[in-house]
């Protein structure tokens, strides 16, 4: 792993993603057998799950029941009515990062030609961006029903308990989270949603509200994490152990990275913002929002069953000849067949280890990201020179991130092609942007607002520029949703901030 590195692992013990998927389920069953009107109602979905998240279906099972169930009996240890912070937390964040780095992540890098459909539905993704609405529905449903759901119930339970530390960290989270569900999707239920059987067909915020509510959610989370708490994560917090420090970098970061992204509504304001954001940020490697996974089938890398089970995608053509023209080092890293610095990468080569292993870094957040982001807003403004300090910061950050050796790096940079003799230019940014967050859902946000890297269409003359409307809102949320949000075309229309 590569120097600088520090990342957490889920523990054995802790309760692992699937474990709350599978309680999930088996809670949505339960209810649908006892209630008497189940078959008059939808099967669970993300609608009646913005009503109910795991643990409050946990907590409404015996009443569910109880008309010819002795709920006395029906007691399991395992699966607690009241879920105390310390294990609510940890689910939280590692569903986060496995929902994450799944579908969103993994769409993403097909359509920005990180990765190659070679089987199954990944092919016709790669080679004719045929997502549907039933691709995307587990991911929007598991972001709403299993992260935000669950990250709003610890923040009740926090504020409940004194404990502002706990909520904090749980507002930077839910900010994470509806952050991606916008940029993938467009306008979004939010400030509606949420509310349990009180509203289970939630309306619509645009996505310039929800960029502003996510701005709301980080200045609430710094001032909770300075508060006075009763109790206060420690090693139930899988990304940085209860340091608040961190997570105030983190709020920060989040904050530069939703200001670049508003470079075409305005450069200059964003890019500003952005700086601002960037000095209370990051400052190496080791603060870094990235959670490993463990080895077992219950905590493995969500990237891990497409790649080694099914063997579903694999290196592109147009990464894998950029990184081969470029003479990049970080090959051996990326690819399954390199193994020096100065290696190829064959065509249709399968992933590295680095990345496809059971128990590789899911990558939320980083120093590198950062200083990326750094070099985007200085050019805007105008800092030449200091864009071009801090792309060159930004390249030794991966580097240093992926376990080059200090001697291959600095062959790297001495490539004109990586950093020229004159001043950089947006394309050399972003370009270098795209290969250190490989297999990040950020690149396709990066290209959508500066076309950079410069992709051809594998078919048509369109790229994707959002995902289609999940198929569960159509069916059960239909008068809320966008008009023309059921078109083909929908995928192909930019959004707000891609105006």
């Amino acid at each position: 792993m590569g120097k600088g590195l520090t990342t957490s692992t889920i523990p054995a013990f802790a309760p692992s993603v699937l474990v709350f998927v599978q309680a999930s389920n088996r809670v949505e069953n339960m209810l649908n057998n006892c209630t008497h009107h189940a078959m008059n109602k939808p099967k669970l979905t993300q609608h009646r799950s913005l009503a109910a998240l795991l643990v409050s279906l946990l907590a409404l099972l015996p009443v569910a029941c109880d008309r010819w169930v002795d709920t006395s009996l029906n007691v399991d240890p395992n699966n607690p009515a009241d879920v105390p912070m310390k294990l609510l937390l940890p689910a939280v964040e590692g569903s986060l990062a496995w929902y994450y780095g799944s579908d969103p992540s993994r769409f993403a890098s097909v359509i920005t030609q990180h990765h190659s459909g070679v089987d199954r539905q990944h092919m016709s993704f790669y080679e004719n961006y045929a997502f549907t609405e039933s691709d995307v529905d587990n991911y929007w449903q598991a972001m709403y029903t299993i992260v935000m759901n669950n990250a709003n119930i610890l923040i009740k339970k926090a504020e409940a308990q004194n404990s502002p530390h706990y909520a904090g960290v749980a507002r930077i989270l839910l900010a994470y989270a509806i952050g991606n569900i916008t940029d993938a999707f467009g306008d979004a239920p939010f400030s509606d949603a949420l509310k349990g059987e009180q509203n289970t067909t939630p309306r619509y915020d645009s996505q310039q509200q929800i960029y502003l509510t996510i701005g709301q959610l980080l200045d609430q989370a710094m001032q909770d994490l300075d508060a006075q708490s009763v109790l206060s994560p420690g090693s139930d917090d899988y990304f940085y152990g209860g340091d608040r420090a961190k997570w105030k970098k983190a709020a920060w970061a989040l904050r530069a990275r939703y200001a670049i992204h508003l470079t075409k509504r305005d450069a200059a304001q964003s890019s500003n913002a952005a700086l601002a954001a960037i000095a209370n940020s990051f400052s190496s490697n080791s603060d870094d929002l990235v959670l490993r996974f463990g080895e077992s089938q219950t905590n493995y890398n969500p990237l891990y069953a497409f790649v080694q089970e099914r063997n579903d995608i694999r290196i592109a053509p147009f990464f894998t000849d950029l990184l081969n023209r470029l003479q990049d080092p970080r090959r051996p890293m990326i690819g399954a067949t390199p193994k020096t610095a100065t290696d190829s990468i064959p065509a249709n080569d399968d992933l590295g280890a680095f990345y496809a292993s059971i128990n590789s870094p899911v990558v939320l957040l980083s120093y590198a990201e950062l200083k990326f982001i750094e070099a985007e807003a200085r050019l805007r403004t105008g800092d030449l020179s200091g864009a071009k300090n801090a792309y060159v910061d930004a390249i030794r950050a991966s580097m240093a991130w992926y376990g080059v050796a200090d001697a291959d790096a600095a062959a790297y940079l001495a490539n004109p092609a990586v950093v020229p003799a004159g001043d950089i230019t947006l394309e050399h940014i972003m370009t270098q942007k795209y290969i250190a967050l490989y297999t990040q859902f950020e690149t396709w946000t990066d290209w959508r607002r500066t076309n950079f890297p410069a992709l051809t269409p594998m078919t048509g003359n369109r790229i994707p520029r959002r995902f289609p409307l999940p198929q569960s809102e159509r069916l059960f949320n239909g008068a809320n949703i966008p008009a023309g949000s059921t078109s083909a075309d929908w995928k192909f229309t930019p959004m707000w901030w891609d105006e």
